[in-house]
Protein backbone atom coordinates (compact mmCIF):
# COMPACT_ATOMS: atom_id res chain seq x y z
CA UNK A 1 0.00 0.00 0.00
CA UNK A 2 1.95 3.29 -1.05
CA UNK A 3 -0.74 5.92 -0.24
CA UNK A 4 -2.84 7.91 2.29
CA UNK A 5 -5.91 7.49 -0.15
CA UNK A 6 -5.30 3.69 -0.89
CA UNK A 7 -4.96 3.64 3.49
CA UNK A 8 -8.39 5.41 3.48
CA UNK A 9 -10.49 3.46 1.34
CA UNK A 10 -8.79 -0.11 2.77
CA UNK A 11 -10.29 1.31 6.42
CA UNK A 12 -13.21 2.37 4.80
CA UNK A 13 -14.04 -1.24 3.97
CA UNK A 14 -13.54 -1.81 7.56
CA UNK A 15 -16.24 -0.58 9.03
CA UNK A 16 -18.90 -3.04 9.07
CA UNK A 17 -16.16 -5.82 10.27
CA UNK A 18 -15.91 -7.17 14.03
CA UNK A 19 -13.93 -5.49 16.61
CA UNK A 20 -11.21 -7.97 16.25
CA UNK A 21 -10.76 -7.63 12.47
CA UNK A 22 -11.17 -3.46 12.06
CA UNK A 23 -7.68 -3.73 14.69
CA UNK A 24 -6.02 -6.32 12.54
CA UNK A 25 -7.08 -4.99 9.39
CA UNK A 26 -6.41 -1.21 10.79
CA UNK A 27 -2.73 -2.77 11.70
CA UNK A 28 -2.31 -3.75 8.49
CA UNK A 29 -2.85 -0.89 6.87
CA UNK A 30 -0.65 1.08 9.06
CA UNK A 31 2.04 -1.86 8.48
CA UNK A 32 1.93 -1.62 4.42
CA UNK A 33 2.33 1.71 4.87
CA UNK A 34 5.55 1.90 7.33
CA UNK A 35 7.35 -0.95 4.69
CA UNK A 36 7.36 1.77 2.47
CA UNK A 37 9.65 3.33 4.89
CA UNK A 38 11.68 0.06 5.63
CA UNK A 39 9.79 -0.36 9.40
CA UNK A 40 8.26 -3.42 10.54
CA UNK A 41 5.92 -2.50 13.11
CA UNK A 42 5.45 -5.33 15.43
CA UNK A 43 1.83 -6.34 16.80
CA UNK A 44 2.16 -7.11 20.95
CA UNK A 45 0.21 -7.13 24.17
CA UNK A 46 -3.54 -8.03 23.89
CA UNK A 47 -4.37 -8.15 20.43
CA UNK A 48 -1.01 -10.76 19.77
CA UNK A 49 -2.94 -12.60 23.11
CA UNK A 50 -5.91 -12.48 20.76
CA UNK A 51 -4.56 -13.75 17.84
CA UNK A 52 -3.12 -16.60 19.47
CA UNK A 53 -5.93 -17.34 21.61
CA UNK A 54 -7.78 -17.63 18.30
CA UNK A 55 -10.48 -14.96 19.92
CA UNK A 56 -10.77 -16.21 23.15
CA UNK A 57 -9.46 -13.38 24.59
CA UNK A 58 -10.78 -10.20 23.96
CA UNK A 59 -8.34 -6.38 24.12
CA UNK A 60 -9.53 -2.63 23.43
CA UNK A 61 -6.75 -1.44 21.77
CA UNK A 62 -4.14 -2.59 19.34
CA UNK A 63 -0.15 -1.95 20.84
CA UNK A 64 2.50 -2.01 18.47
CA UNK A 65 6.02 -1.93 18.21
CA UNK A 66 7.32 1.18 15.63
CA UNK A 67 11.14 1.99 15.43
CA UNK A 68 9.54 5.34 14.24
CA UNK A 69 6.89 6.75 16.41
CA UNK A 70 6.46 10.14 14.34
CA UNK A 71 6.45 8.86 11.51
CA UNK A 72 3.45 6.15 12.76
CA UNK A 73 1.98 9.04 14.13
CA UNK A 74 1.97 10.96 11.47
CA UNK A 75 0.54 8.40 9.00
CA UNK A 76 -2.14 7.94 11.39
CA UNK A 77 -3.15 11.65 11.72
CA UNK A 78 -3.33 11.57 7.89
CA UNK A 79 -5.57 8.29 8.23
CA UNK A 80 -8.10 10.37 10.41
CA UNK A 81 -6.73 8.99 14.10
CA UNK A 82 -6.63 11.51 16.75
CA UNK A 83 -4.51 11.61 19.43
CA UNK A 84 -6.19 10.79 22.89
CA UNK A 85 -3.96 10.66 25.80
CA UNK A 86 -0.95 7.74 24.91
CA UNK A 87 -3.20 6.45 22.23
CA UNK A 88 -4.16 7.18 18.72
CA UNK A 89 -7.86 6.48 17.99
CA UNK A 90 -10.38 6.68 15.08
CA UNK A 91 -13.46 7.42 15.78
CA UNK A 92 -15.30 5.91 12.66
CA UNK A 93 -13.84 2.34 13.48
CA UNK A 94 -13.41 2.80 17.13
CA UNK A 95 -10.04 1.44 17.07
CA UNK A 96 -7.35 2.77 19.33
CA UNK A 97 -3.93 2.03 18.55
CA UNK A 98 -0.73 2.64 21.35
CA UNK A 99 2.75 3.14 20.42
CA UNK A 100 4.53 1.68 24.29
CA UNK A 101 8.13 1.49 22.33
CA UNK A 102 9.83 2.27 19.34
CA UNK A 103 12.33 -1.05 20.37
CA UNK A 104 11.17 -5.10 20.65
CA UNK A 105 12.28 -5.33 24.51
CA UNK A 106 12.36 -8.51 26.25
CA UNK A 107 11.95 -10.98 22.84
CA UNK A 108 13.53 -12.26 20.21
CA UNK A 109 12.92 -10.64 16.57
CA UNK A 110 13.59 -13.73 14.66
CA UNK A 111 10.73 -15.12 16.05
CA UNK A 112 8.15 -12.42 15.27
CA UNK A 113 5.38 -13.93 12.88
CA UNK A 114 4.17 -12.29 9.48
CA UNK A 115 0.59 -13.08 9.11
CA UNK A 116 -0.99 -12.88 5.48
CA UNK A 117 -4.12 -11.26 5.25
CA UNK A 118 -6.68 -10.46 2.29
CA UNK A 119 -5.30 -8.41 -0.32
CA UNK A 120 -1.72 -9.42 -0.02
CA UNK A 121 -2.15 -7.30 3.41
CA UNK A 122 -0.21 -8.37 6.17
CA UNK A 123 0.85 -7.46 9.67
CA UNK A 124 3.92 -8.86 12.15
CA UNK A 125 3.11 -10.66 15.20
CA UNK A 126 5.13 -10.93 18.51
CA UNK A 127 6.93 -14.61 18.69
CA UNK A 128 4.18 -17.03 20.47
CA UNK A 129 7.04 -17.91 23.04
CA UNK A 130 7.94 -14.23 23.75
CA UNK A 131 4.22 -12.94 24.45
CA UNK A 132 3.54 -16.07 26.60
CA UNK A 133 7.06 -15.02 28.61
CA UNK A 134 5.84 -11.64 28.59
CA UNK A 135 2.44 -12.70 30.38
CA UNK A 136 4.52 -14.50 32.68
CA UNK A 137 6.38 -12.03 33.42
CA UNK A 138 2.93 -10.03 34.32
CA UNK A 139 2.04 -13.18 36.61
CA UNK A 140 5.41 -13.35 38.55
CA UNK A 141 6.48 -10.11 38.96
CA UNK A 142 3.02 -8.09 39.11
CA UNK A 143 1.26 -10.63 40.32
CA UNK A 144 -1.24 -10.16 37.76
CA UNK A 145 -4.11 -13.14 37.87
CA UNK A 146 -5.34 -12.19 34.35
CA UNK A 147 -1.65 -12.35 32.88
CA UNK A 148 -0.88 -15.97 34.99
CA UNK A 149 -4.53 -17.35 32.81
CA UNK A 150 -3.28 -16.44 29.68
CA UNK A 151 -0.38 -17.33 29.96
CA UNK A 152 -1.00 -20.76 30.48
CA UNK A 153 -3.52 -21.28 28.29
CA UNK A 154 -1.58 -20.05 24.91
CA UNK A 155 1.74 -22.44 26.48
CA UNK A 156 -1.39 -25.22 26.79
CA UNK A 157 -2.99 -24.00 23.35
CA UNK A 158 0.54 -24.10 21.29
CA UNK A 159 2.70 -26.43 23.38
CA UNK A 160 2.96 -28.82 21.04
CA UNK A 161 5.19 -26.05 18.82
CA UNK A 162 6.78 -24.26 21.31
CA UNK A 163 10.31 -24.15 22.00
CA UNK A 164 10.48 -25.27 25.15
CA UNK A 165 14.59 -25.12 25.72
CA UNK A 166 14.01 -21.17 24.68
CA UNK A 167 11.24 -20.94 27.25
CA UNK A 168 13.07 -22.27 29.92
CA UNK A 169 15.91 -20.54 29.47
CA UNK A 170 14.54 -17.39 29.02
CA UNK A 171 12.25 -18.07 32.28
CA UNK A 172 15.49 -19.11 34.00
CA UNK A 173 17.11 -15.80 33.49
CA UNK A 174 13.84 -13.54 34.20
CA UNK A 175 13.26 -15.19 38.08
CA UNK A 176 10.11 -17.14 36.43
CA UNK A 177 11.19 -20.79 35.90
CA UNK A 178 9.06 -21.97 39.26
CA UNK A 179 5.89 -20.54 37.72
CA UNK A 180 6.64 -21.71 34.25
CA UNK A 181 7.24 -25.12 35.83
CA UNK A 182 4.05 -25.00 37.66
CA UNK A 183 2.50 -24.22 34.22
CA UNK A 184 3.85 -27.61 32.61
CA UNK A 185 2.58 -29.72 35.15
CA UNK A 186 -0.94 -28.97 34.41
CA UNK A 187 -2.87 -30.76 32.06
Amino acid sequence: MSSIDEAKQKLSELKHKSKFEKMVGAAAVLTGLLETHHIKPVIVGGLAVEIYTRGDYTTVDIDVIISDRGLAAELLRQLDFIKAGRHLYHETLMVSIEIPNNVLEGADENRIIQLELEDKQKVYVIGIEDIILDRLRACVHWRSTSDCEWGRRMLLLHRERLDMAYLKKTAASDSTAEKLQEWLQID
